[in-house]
C-alpha cells in the first residue's frame, strides 16, 4: 500500500512539474503565466521532497559471530540490577546502549577490564 502511494506521489509531482514547465515556456506570450508555472513546479518539488524525507527505511541489523569458546554473561541494569533481555541492547555508532524494561534507565554498556 505504501509503495502505491509513493508511485502515485511521484507521478503527481511529475505531472505538476510538466505542466509547470509548459506554463513557463508559454510565458513568452503572456508574462502572467510565470507565476502559475513557478507555483506548479514548486508544488511538484515539494511533493518529491516530502516523499524523499518520509520514505520508509529498513533498520540496520548487525550479525555478530563469536569464536568458539566465548561465553556470554547476563547483562544487568546498573540502576536496579535487573537482568536485561538481549532485545533491549542497541549498538549506535559503535557504542553499546542498554534500555532496562523494568526501571526505564538508558545507559551505556562498558566492558570491564579482564585482569
Amino acid at each position: 500500500m505504501m509503495r502505491i502511494l509513493i508511485v502515485l506521489g511521484v507521478v503527481l509531482a511529475a505531472i505538476l512539474m510538466l505542466f509547470g514547465i509548459i506554463f513557463l515556456i508559454a510565458s513568452v506570450y503572456e508574462p502572467s503565466r510565470i507565476i502559475t508555472g513557478s507555483i506548479l513546479v514548486l508544488i511538484g518539488l515539494v511533493i518529491l521532497f516530502y516523499l524523499y524525507v518520509t520514505r520508509p527505511r529498513s533498520p540496520t541489523r548487525y550479525k555478530v559471530e563469536l569464536p568458539a569458546g566465548v561465553q556470554t554473561k547476563v547483562v544487568k541494569c546498573p540502576q536496579c540490577s535487573a537482568s536485561v533481555p538481549m532485545g533491549n541492547i542497541r549498538i549506535i555508532s559503535g557504542i553499546t546502549y542498554i534500555n532496562c524494561p523494568y526501571c526505564g534507565t538508558n545507559s551505556q554498556l562498558s566492558e570491564e577490564p579482564k585482569w
